[in-house]
C-alpha cells in the first residue's frame, strides 16, 4: 500500500476512534447526571420517611400541642428517641430553635456543632451519605461497645420539628443511621447502570462503525471514479495538446507545400524550356531564374525547420519585438517586389512585442499575405506592412493598392477555392488563417475593393519580464529572414 493509502487508513481509524470516544463520554456524561439523580431521590425518600416518622412521634409526646400547649425539649427528644428507635439510629442531637445542641444520645454534646453541614433554617428533612465514615467519631462509647474503631457507610438525616399547623420550627433533630442498606442499594444502581450505559455504548458503537464502515466506503468508491476522471482528463488534456500540436504542424507542413508550388513550377518551367532549347538557353536569365528559385526553395525549407523545431521542443518562449518580424518579412519578399514593380514599404511601432512561438507563426502568415498582394498587384503598386498596438494586442496590417480579390475569393474566404494564379492551389488564404488560430490570434479581411486589399491579423502581446539584454540577444540569435 502507498504512501496517501496509509495515511488515509490512519485518518478512517482516528476519526472512527474519535468518534467512539465522543460517544463514550457522552453516553458516561449521562449515566453519572442519571446516577447522581437517582441517589438524591434515595437520599430523599429516607429523609422524609424519618420526618414523617418524627412528626408522628412528637404529636404523641403531646397531645394537648393541638390546643396551643407549647412543647418542651423533654418531650422533643423523647418524641426523637421514640423515632430513632423504630429506625436503628446509631445516634441522635436534637438542636433548639435557635440552633444551639440541647441533647445527644450518645454524641457528646461538645463534639456535635463541629459537624454541621445544614443551614440555621432548615426548610425540609434532608439527608447525606458518607460512604467511609468514622463511627469513632458519631459516639466514642458506641464505637467501643458494638463495631470498634473501623470505617463503615453512614446516612446522616436532618429533619425540623414543627407544631402542627405551626410556620415556625421547634428545633432540628439529627440522626445518625447505619448507611449499608443504602449503600448496597447504590451499589445496585450503579451496577445496573454500568450494564445500561455498556450495553448503550455498545450497540451505539457497533451502529457508528457500521455508518462509518459505510460512509468511508462510499467515500473510497468517490475518490475512486473522481481519481478515474482526473486521469480520463488529463488523457483528454493531453490528447487536445497533442492534437493541437500535430494540428499546427500540419498547418505549417501545408504552409511549406504551399510555398514550394511556385518555386517547383518556375523549375519545371526551366528545365522544360532547357531541354527543347539550345545549349545556349542553359545560361542567361534562365540560370538566373533556377539559381533564385533555388534559394527560394532553401530558404522557404530553413524557415519551416526552424519553425518546426521550436514547435516540438516547446522553446520559443522568449520576446521578440514585432518590427523584427515585419521587416524580416519585407526582406523576404524584397527581390519578388522589385522584379513585379512594387513598393515594399513596412510601418512599424518598435516597442511593441510578442512572443517567439506567435512570431513564428504570424511570420508564415505574413509571408504569404505579402506574396499574395505582390502577386495580384500591377506594376508601379504598393504594398505596406504595418505592426501597431491595439487594444485586443498586437495587429499586424497588410494592405496594397491592386484591383482586389476575385469574387469567387471573397465568397469563399479562408476556404479552399479554385486558384487563378499559374501553379496556385488556391489554399493560401484557409492555411493562413488555420495558422492565425494556431497563434492564437485571428486573421479577417477588412477591405478588398477596386482600390486595393487589407488583411489584419491580430495576435496577443508579450507579457513575460524580459530585459533588453536577453532580447537583443535573442533576436541576435535569429536567422536572417526568420522569426526567432
Amino acid at each position: 500500500m502507498d504512501s496517501t493509502g496509509v495515511r488515509l487508513g490512519r485518518m478512517r481509524l482516528a476519526v472512527m476512534l474519535s468518534t467512539l470516544a465522543i460517544l463514550g463520554g457522552l453516553i458516561a456524561g449521562l449515566t453519572w447526571l442519571l446516577r447522581e439523580q437517582l441517589r438524591a431521590e434515595v437520599l430523599r425518600r429516607e429523609a422524609e420517611a424519618i420526618h414523617a416518622v418524627a412528626l408522628m412521634q412528637l404529636g404523641r409526646e403531646s397531645p394537648l400541642a393541638e390546643f396551643g400547649a407549647e412543647f418542651a425539649i423533654d418531650d422533643m427528644f423523647a418524641a426523637v428517641l421514640e423515632s430513632a428507635a423504630l429506625r436503628g439510629v446509631l445516634a441522635v442531637q436534637l438542636f433548639d430553635a435557635a440552633g444551639q445542641l440541647r441533647e445527644a444520645k450518645p454524641i457528646a454534646p461538645d463534639d456535635a456543632a463541629a459537624t454541621r453541614w445544614w443551614g440555621a433554617k432548615l426548610p425540609d428533612a434532608e439527608a447525606r451519605f458518607v460512604a467511609d465514615g468514622s463511627l469513632e467519631a458519631v459516639s466514642p462509647i458506641l464505637a467501643l461497645e458494638t463495631r470498634g474503631f473501623g470505617r463503615l457507610p453512614l446516612l446522616e438525616v436532618v429533619v425540623p420539628l414543627r407544631q402542627p399547623g405551626a410556620a415556625t420550627g421547634l428545633g432540628v433533630a439529627r440522626y445518625w443511621i447505619d448507611g449499608e442498606p443504602v449503600a448496597g442499594e447504590f451499589a445496585r444502581m450503579d451496577r445496573g447502570l454500568a450494564v445500561q450505559a455498556g450495553a448503550a455504548f455498545a450497540g451505539g458503537a457497533a451502529l457508528l462503525t457500521l455508518v462509518l464502515v459505510w460512509a468511508f466506503a462510499r467515500l473510497a468508491e468517490a475518490s475512486r471514479r473522481l481519481e478515474a476522471q482526473r486521469a480520463d482528463l488529463a488523457r483528454a488534456n493531453e490528447e487536445l495538446d497533442f492534437a493541437a500540436k500535430t494540428g499546427a504542424l500540419g498547418a505549417i507542413s501545408a504552409h511549406l507545400i504551399h510555398g514550394l508550388n511556385n518555386p517547383l513550377a518556375g523549375l519545371e518551367g526551366f528545365v522544360a524550356e532547357t531541354a527543347v532549347g539550345p545549349a545556349e538557353a542553359v545560361s542567361g536569365e534562365a540560370c538566373r531564374a533556377a539559381v533564385e528559385t533555388t534559394r527560394r526553395l532553401r530558404a522557404l525549407v530553413n524557415e519551416i525547420a526552424t519553425v518546426l523545431r521550436d514547435e516540438a521542443d516547446g522553446r520559443a518562449d522568449h520576446a521578440v519585438p514585432a518590427a523584427e518580424l515585419v521587416e524580416a518579412t519585407r526582406q523576404r519578399a524584397a527581390s519578388d517586389a522589385e522584379a513585379a514593380g512594387i513598393a515594399l514599404q513596412v510601418i512599424a511601432e518598435p516597442a511593441v512585442r510578442i512572443d517567439a512561438r506567435t512570431a513564428n507563426l504570424a511570420g508564415l502568415v505574413l509571408a504569404n499575405l505579402v506574396a499574395n498582394a505582390i502577386e495580384a498587384a500591377p506594376p508601379g503598386a504598393s504594398v505596406t506592412i504595418e505592426v501597431r498596438r491595439a487594444e485586443a494586442g498586437v495587429a499586424f496590417c497588410v494592405r496594397d493598392t491592386g484591383p482586389g480579390l476575385p469574387a469567387a475569393v471573397r465568397a469563399g474566404l479562408f476556404r479552399p477555392v479554385r486558384s487563378a494564379k499559374r501553379g496556385g492551389g488556391g489554399v493560401g488564404l484557409a492555411i493562413s488563417h488555420r495558422l492565425a488560430r494556431h497563434a492564437g490570434g485571428t486573421l479577417e479581411l477588412v477591405r478588398s475593393d477596386a482600390h486595393g486589399t487589407e488583411f489584419l491579423l491580430t495576435v496577443s502581446v508579450f507579457t513575460g519580464a524580459q530585459s533588453d539584454r536577453q532580447l537583443a540577444g535573442a533576436a541576435g540569435k535569429a536567422e536572417p529572414g526568420l522569426a526567432p
